[in-house]
C-alpha cells in the first residue's frame, strides 16, 4: 500500500485520546448513596460483564473511527491489477510523439505521422476524469508542447492532429528527460510516459558509450514504447559539402568537395550528383557506393559575377528526400580594399607599382590607400580588406591595440620588416606569437616551396621534385626572424633553414609575413618576376571572405548566429539596418546582441530562433546581398539504422526506469487493453470513509443509553 498524501499520516496519533478518555474514565471514583445492602443484591455478575464489554466496544470503535478518518485522507492506494477499478486512480500522462524528418517515411501501413498521430489519439481517447495529460512534440524540445498539464480532451486532439515534420534533430532521450521533470511534479499515483517513434537509433541518444544511471523517475512510472519501423530504410545522401581554402575571384575556378554515403545496407550503382551554382546546374557526376560506403567527389566552379552566389549539390531522388541536397555559399569581392602603412615612400614604392600592374590584368581591381602609421585608427581599417605594413619597426600601445582588435574581428594583414631592424622591433608582433626578432646575414636561396598553399593556385607551372620547384629565388644578403614563432606554417622557406614567407591565424584574420624588406635594401625580390604574382595573388589570398561552408554549419530548427566577419564590407552598418529573409524570401526576425570573443574583442552577433526548412537565407542591408546563409538538414536523420531493444532498455535504465516498468506496444496493438493489463494503483480512500460513516453509525447506536428507572 502507498500513501499519496504521507504527512497526513501523523494525524494517527489522535487515535490515543479515545484511550486516554477511558483511561480517565476508569480512574474516576464515583459515590453511590444506599440505605441499604439489599441493593447490592439486584447486581449480578452478567450486568457487570455486560456493561464492560460495552465499554470496550465503543472503546475500540472510536478508535477504528479516528484511525479510519486520517486513513482517507492520507490517500491510500494499493498496488495491482484490479480489471477496470485500475482505471479509479488519477494518472498523469506525457505523451512524447516523434515529428523528426524521418517520420514522413511510409511503410506498409501508411505515413508513420500519420500512424503516431492514429495510435496517440488512442491514448488521448483512455482519459478519465481528472486525468492530466502533458504533450510533448519531439521537435519542440526543450520545451514542452504544452507547458502544462491539460484536461482539455478537445485541446489534445487538435494539437495531436496539427502535428507536422520538422527537419529539425531531438532525440529520444531527450524527451525521456523533460517528461522526468513534468511527472516529479505531479501528485497523482499513476504515472505513465508513451513514446511513439519510428525507432532509428541516432533518434533514441546521441550519448555514445554508457553513462552512470540517473533515477530520474519515481519507482512506479510506467513507460510504453511504440517503434513504427520494423526494417531499415536504405537512403544515400550529400553528408556534407566543403569549400577549401582558395583564391575567390570572378573568372577563377574554385574546388568543391561533395562527400557521399550510403547508409543502406544495400549498394547503389551509377548514382547521379549534380552542381546547381547560382541557378544554373553546372557539372554532374556519377558515383557508386557498397552498403556504409562514402566517397568524396571533387567539383570545379567558376564564379562569372561578384558578390554572395549561393548554390547547392544534389543527388538522385530515393525514399528519403530531405538530405539528396546539400546548400553552399561562396562570397566573391567586387573590389579589394588595401591599405599601405609605411614610414618612407622606398617601402610602399614596389607594393603599389606591383598592385597596381597585376589589378590591370586581374579581374579584382586594387583600391589602395597610403597611410602613415599615426593614421592607424580604427575607422581607417574600417573598410580595408587588407593592411599591409612596410618597413614600420614600432607602434604605440593605441595602434597595437587597433590592430590586434583588427585581426582578431575579421581583418588581415601582410607584413613586411624594415631595412634598419633591431632586436626591439615588432613588439606589436608579440600578440600574434612573434617575439625575439633578429638579424641573419646570409646568401641565402628559397629551398621549400609549400605548392598546396592558395596563394600559388594557377600562379605558374612547376617541376616538383622532391619539394622542390623552379620558382627564381632573389639573392638575399640579409633576413630577419623571430626567436620565438607560434604556430606558424611555413610558405617558402629558405636554404638556412629560417622562413621566408609564413603565413598564421590570428582570430578570424589572417596574417602574412616576408623575412626581407619589400624594397632593395637586403634582396632583390621586387625585381623578380616572382613578385608581382606573389604579392598580388597573397593579397588575393587574404582579401578572400571567409565563406560560410569554411566556418559555419547552419541546421535546420537550430538557431542560426552569425556574426559581422562574414558579411560582405562596404556597408554602414547598424543592428537595424541588417534584414534577414528566408528562402521563400519572407523577412524573419533578426536580434543582435553584443559579446566578447575568445579573443577579448567585443563583437556584434545577429541571431534567428527558428530556421525551420533547409535552403539559402539571405542577410541584406536594402538591396544588397550582404550574406547568404545555407542551412541544412541534420544528417543524423539520414541513418535508418533501428535501435534494438538492448538500446532502448539501456537508455531507459540510465534515466531510472526498471524493466520491469517497461512495455512495448506494438503499432498495430489494441492500446486500451494493453494498458489496462499494464496500470496498477487503486486509490482506497473512498471505500475507507465509507468504512468509517459505518463504523461511526454503529458507535451511535452501542452509545445509546438505556432507559432505567
Amino acid at each position: 500500500m502507498t500513501f499519496l498524501n504521507p504527512f497526513v499520516l501523523f494525524g494517527l496519533a489522535a487515535a490515543a485520546i479515545p484511550i486516554l478518555i477511558h483511561l480517565f474514565n476508569v480512574r474516576k471514583l464515583r459515590t453511590i448513596e444506599f440505605s441499604t445492602l439489599s441493593f447490592l443484591k439486584e447486581l449480578n455478575r452478567n450486568t457487570i460483564r455486560k456493561i464492560r464489554i460495552r465499554q470496550w466496544l465503543l472503546l475500540i470503535l472510536r478508535t477504528v473511527l479516528i484511525l479510519l478518518i486520517v486513513f482517507a485522507f492520507s490517500r491510500p492506494a494499493l498496488k495491482g491489477n484490479f480489471g477496470s477499478a485500475g482505471a479509479r486512480a488519477k494518472s498523469t500522462l506525457v505523451i512524447l510523439l516523434d515529428n523528426t524528418a524521418s517520420m514522413g517515411l511510409t511503410n506498409e501501413r501508411g505515413k508513420f505521422l500519420t500512424q503516431a498521430e492514429s495510435q496517440a489519439l488512442k491514448i488521448v481517447s483512455m482519459l478519465q476524469e481528472n486525468d492530466e495529460v502533458y504533450f510533448l512534440r519531439l521537435t519542440d524540445l526543450p520545451n514542452a508542447t504544452t507547458e502544462e498539464p491539460t484536461h482539455d480532451i478537445h485541446r489534445l486532439e487538435s494539437l495531436i492532429r496539427e502535428t507536422e515534420i520538422r527537419t529539425s534533430h531531438r532525440t529520444i532521450e531527450e524527451g525521456i528527460r523533460l517528461a522526468s521533470r513534468l511527472l516529479h511534479q505531479s501528485k497523482n499515483f499513476n504515472k505513465e510516459l508513451y513514446v511513439i517513434t519510428d525507432g532509428q537509433a541516432s533518434t533514441l541518444t546521441s550519448r555514445r558509450g554508457t553513462a552512470a544511471a540517473e533515477g530520474l523517475f519515481d519507482p512506479q512510472t510506467k513507460i510504453f514504447y511504440t517503434r513504427l519501423s520494423q526494417h531499415q530504410t536504405e537512403n544515400a545522401a550529400i553528408e556534407k559539402t566543403v569549400i577549401p581554402p582558395s583564391l575567390f575571384q570572378i573568372s577563377r575556378p574554385f574546388t568543391l568537395n561533395a562527400i557521399v554515403k550510403n547508409y543502406g545496407t544495400a549498394p547503389i550503382n551509377n548514382h547521379l550528383v549534380s552542381v546547381v551554382f547560382g541557378g544554373i546546374r553546372v557539372m554532374q557526376k556519377s558515383v557508386s557506393l557498397g552498403a556504409g560506403e562514402s566517397a568524396t567527389l571533387e567539383f570545379s566552379l567558376t564564379p562569372v559575377r561578384a558578390g554572395c552566389i549561393p548554390g547547392y549539390v544534389e543527388i538522385e531522388g530515393d525514399i528519403y528526400e530531405p538530405d539528396d541536397r546539400s546548400y553552399f555559399s561562396v562570397n566573391i569581392p567586387e573590389r579589394i580594399n588595401l591599405s599601405i602603412i609605411s614610414s618612407e615612400e622606398k617601402y610602399s614604392r614596389y607594393i603599389s607599382a606591383a598592385l597596381n600592374a597585376a589589378a590591370t590584368n586581374g579581374s579584382a581591381p586594387v583600391s589602395i590607400t597610403p597611410l602613415a602609421p599615426s593614421q592607424l585608427t580604427t575607422t581607417s581599417l574600417s573598410k580595408t580588406d587588407v593592411v599591409i605594413l612596410s618597413g614600420i619597426k614600432n607602434l604605440s600601445p593605441s595602434q597595437q591595440d587597433v590592430l590586434t582588435n583588427y585581426l582578431r574581428s575579421g581583418g588581415n594583414m601582410f607584413f613586411f620588416p624594415s631595412a634598419d631592424t633591431v632586436m626591439f622591433s615588432y613588439d606589436y608582433l608579440k600578440p600574434f606569437g612573434l617575439s625575439g626578432f633578429q638579424l641573419s646575414k646570409t646568401g641565402a636561396t628559397f629551398d621549400k616551396v609549400d605548392l598546396q598553399f592558395p596563394v600559388f593556385q594557377g600562379m605558374f607551372e612547376q617541376t616538383v621534385q622532391k619539394n622542390k620547384t623552379n620558382i627564381e629565388s632573389p639573392q638575399i644578403s640579409l633576413s630577419v626572424s623571430a626567436a620565438s614563432e607560434t604556430d606558424l606554417r611555413s610558405i617558402i622557406s629558405l636554404s638556412n633553414g629560417k622562413n621566408f614567407l609564413w603565413f598564421r591565424s590570428v582570430g578570424r584574420g589572417k596574417m602574412l609575413g616576408a623575412a626581407v624588406p619589400a624594397s632593395t635594401d637586403w634582396s632583390d625580390l621586387p625585381m623578380k618576376s616572382i613578385f608581382v604574382p606573389l604579392l598580388y595573388q597573397s593579397v588575393l589570398y587574404l582579401s578572400s571572405p571567409l565563406n560560410t561552408a569554411e566556418d559555419k554549419n547552419f541546421i535546420a530548427g537550430e538557431k542560426l548566429e552569425f556574426n559581422t566577419t562574414l558579411l560582405k564590407k562596404g556597408h554602414i552598418l547598424t543592428p537595424s539596418s541588417l534584414q534577414l529573409f528566408d528562402t521563400e524570401n519572407r523577412m524573419v526576425p533578426l536580434q543582435p546582441y553584443v559579446k566578447t570573443n575568445s579573443e577579448g574583442v567585443s563583437e556584434t552577433i545577429f541571431t534567428f530562433e527558428d530556421p525551420r526548412a533547409a535552403g539559402i537565407y539571405s542577410a541584406r542591408i536594402g538591396t544588397d546581398t550582404v550574406l547568404a546563409l545555407p542551412v541544412n538538414v541534420s544528417r543524423e536523420e539520414s541513418n535508418g539504422t533501428l535501435a534494438d531493444e538492448e538500446q532502448i532498455k539501456n537508455v531507459l535504465s540510465g534515466v531510472g526506469i526498471a524493466e520491469s516498468a517497461y512495455t512495448e506496444l506494438a503499432p498495430d496493438a489494441d492500446v486500451a487493453s494493453v494498458v489496462t493489463q499494464s496500470r496498477f494503483g487503486i486509490e482506497i480512500w473512498r471505500y475507507v470513509l465509507i468504512a468509517a460513516l459505518f463504523i461511526a453509525l454503529i458507535e451511535m447506536f452501542i452509545a445509546r443509553e438505556p432507559k432505567q428507572q
